[in-house]
């Protein structure tokens, strides 16, 4: 999708395999449930003396970096272990999960295999299929398995996010029926199953969605990010309702003393007020995990 009037640009990538149209969803997202949750986002930011420009202008950090990393032309790509390792950085939780997969490689073998992800021929699903084949399909590397979807989606959505939707697990995961999607279709506790298919159509039909809700709330920049936002918010939410129900405290996300902190996580961000002021002053940016 272009989004709202944006011209297209070439992405290097592997031609109509990075032209994905939005999917026809099966499902019926809640415009009442989405309000809610964009209030409750809004609430929760400016408790914390802040507002969704400083998270969106993180996550144009974000987007900065990656496409250093991976710019619109391949042949503009200067690739560097030490790029792809920050970028990493960024994305939960593939940190934390695939050190010692991308160890393992050789600078040219990590190098071929992430600009065949983002530069390849092919549909970009087929691409990121192609990509976790970079982690073995055994039990004891399930996790690291999971990771490297979510890697492989990060690296294609913050490269170019105006095109590509996110297509993490924490998203949508069709194997565990999980993900913010899920929390925005009203009664899905009682539905058996969700007929959400895990392709590029699906999350961008799903997208488009979001913008538009957006759009009718007064909301047109940053659309892309806002709906990350909103996503991720809508997850954290889940995650905090499950933690309670089995009586888990989450150290980790430090829910206890910041609700919005696994959202930060989630994107791989970490937006502070001191910061924003100081880049203002032209001292330093804000900061990315």
């Amino acid at each position: 999708m272009l989004w709202f009037g944006k011209q297209a640009k070439s992405s290097g990538g592997g031609g109509d395999g990075d032209a994905i149209v939005p999917g026809q969803l099966e499902v019926t997202f809640d415009k009442d449930i989405a309000g809610s949750k964009l209030d409750d986002l809004l609430k929760l930011t400016s408790e914390r003396n802040s507002t969704l420009e400083v998270f969106t202008e993180a996550l144009g950090l974000k987007r900065e970096m990656f496409q250093r990393l991976l710019p619109p032309e391949k042949t503009e790509a200067a690739f560097s272990r030490d790029g792809f390792n920050a970028v990493l950085e960024t994305v939960f939780p593939a940190r934390r999960k695939l050190g010692e997969t991308f160890a393992a490689l050789s600078d040219d073998e990590l190098q071929y295999a992430v600009l065949t992800l983002v530069y390849g021929e092919g549909a970009i699903g087929d691409r990121m299929v192609a990509f976790c084949e970079l982690v073995p399909k055994d039990k004891e590397h399930r996790k690291a398995r999971r990771a490297i979807w979510d890697l492989a989606a990060e690296l294609l959505h913050f490269r170019d996010p105006d095109r590509i939707p996110l297509m993490t697990r924490w998203v949508w995961d069709v194997n565990t029926s999980t993900g913010a999607l899920r929390e925005f279709i009203r009664g899905n506790d009682s539905m058996e199953t969700i007929p959400l298919e895990p392709r590029p159509e699906t999350f961008e039909g799903a997208r488009v969605w979001f913008a538009e809700f957006l759009g009718e709330r007064g909301f047109y920049r940053d659309l892309p990010f806002l709906v990350d936002l909103l996503q991720a918010h809508a997850y954290s939410d889940y995650v905090k309702a499950m933690s309670s129900r089995i009586g888990m405290i989450d150290a980790e996300f430090g829910a206890k003393h910041d609700p919005l902190e696994l959202v930060l996580k989630l994107l791989g961000i970490d937006v502070r007020t001191r910061d924003l002021k100081e880049a203002e002053s032209g001292d330093q940016q804000p900061t990315l995990h």
